[in-house]
């Protein structure tokens, strides 16, 4: 591990964390580019529309429930923001960074953005102490 840091947690706002709202919507953006893109092979392979027209329909729906995700990520992040905290790893050092599977603060707020690896060692190291203190 590359610094020790003070290990505690912080209760978190009810609800999915703003992370994996994100996760979710991005899923469900590949998802519509993906059918996007089997519409258009469809049209030009095949020259019928019905394919598409359907492929479409699917596309406008998968698109709602994404601007649904949006915007429910949206309220989750203001109602993070205003507890203090961000579940989110891409930004926001004035704010602490919260592991929202473990509640664990891996960043106080002020220390620099933590890569991908110092972030996974650190909920490691908290999931061990827990680990350990319920075998004692």
């Amino acid at each position: 591990m590359s610094q020790p840091f003070e290990i505690r947690t912080r209760s978190r706002v009810p609800g999915p964390s703003m992370w994996r709202l994100i996760v979710v919507a991005m899923l469900f953006v590949g998802v519509v580019l993906v059918v996007m893109v089997v519409a258009i092979l469809s049209i030009v392979v095949t020259h019928d529309t019905t394919v598409a027209g359907i492929l479409f329909l699917v596309m406008v729906a998968v698109s709602l429930v994404c601007f649904l995700l949006l915007s429910w990520m949206s309220k989750q992040m203001k109602r993070e923001f205003a507890a203090g905290y961000t579940t989110s790893r891409m930004g926001y050092p004035n704010l602490e960074q919260v592991d929202e599977s473990t509640g664990l603060v891996v960043r106080a707020a002020g220390e620099p953005l933590l890569s991908r690896q110092v972030r996974r060692d650190r909920v490691l190291a908290y999931k061990a102490t827990r680990a350990g203190s319920r075998e004692s």
